[in-house]
């Protein structure tokens, strides 16, 4: 065989090898490999999420509301605690003070007309029924009385509906258990710390709600 022919050979044979090479090396190259394209981008980080401040009651100030709406209305006080007494029936007016302890209880008991009514209250920036009776003794006589309803008739000497005198204790309920305190003034009539968005005001004790709730009357005369 001549040198020429063989060399021409080996061309043959080698130059498909050759491209197969350059193929294999371009897709090697050019495509990326499977564990490279299982890699996944890192997480990004979460910001926590920011809590919304807890919303306001709506309840807590309905009460202030009422009131004040009830005092414009009604020409009220513009002031909680006043010297002279605030706008009631002729026949309570305590302009003629005797020198007795239900008269002066009464009496400064109505400076208080329109003072909202707060639960668990026993100062005039708000009452309930029994801090309110529980403040004036205090405030008039400088005594301290029991502080709930069933506590005080049980301290007080109990008198029958029509032995009402001014400031005997009226004390209503329901089933047997006292829920309710005011202080009789005179004709049929009784200062108390209502309920929640009423203001304190008298009330006859006929009125439909409180007569059917009337339990008994007690006198707690002050030592």
């Amino acid at each position: 065989m001549r040198l020429g022919s063989a060399q021409g050979v080996v061309l043959a044979t080698i130059r498909p090898l050759l491209v197969l090479a350059s193929l294999a090396l371009l897709g090697t190259i050019g495509v990326p490999s499977t564990a490279a394209a299982q890699v996944k981008a890192p997480k990004a980080k979460l910001t926590p999420a920011i809590k919304a401040a807890p919303k306001a009651d709506p309840r807590d100030n309905v009460a202030d509301q009422l009131n004040a709406r009830w005092r414009q209305e009604n020409s009220g006080p513009s002031r909680l605690t006043t010297t002279a007494p605030a706008v009631v029936p002729a026949s309570l007016n305590a302009s003629a003070v005797a020198n007795d302890w239900g008269d002066r209880l009464v009496s400064r008991a109505m400076t208080y007309i329109g003072t909202p009514y707060r639960y668990g209250g026993t100062t005039p920036s708000g009452f309930d029924c029994s801090g309110f009776v529980y403040y004036l003794y205090g405030e008039v006589f400088g005594q301290r009385i029991p502080r709930m309803p069933h506590e005080m008739a049980r301290e007080g000497m109990q008198v029958g509906r029509n032995d009402l005198r001014r400031g005997d204790l009226v004390l209503f309920g329901h089933r047997g258990t006292f829920t309710h305190v005011g202080i009789y003034a005179g004709d049929g009539q009784f200062v108390h710390a209502t309920h929640s968005g009423m203001p304190l005001t008298v009330t006859p004790l006929d009125s439909n709600y409180y007569s059917q709730r009337f339990m008994m009357a007690v006198r707690l005369t002050p030592q």
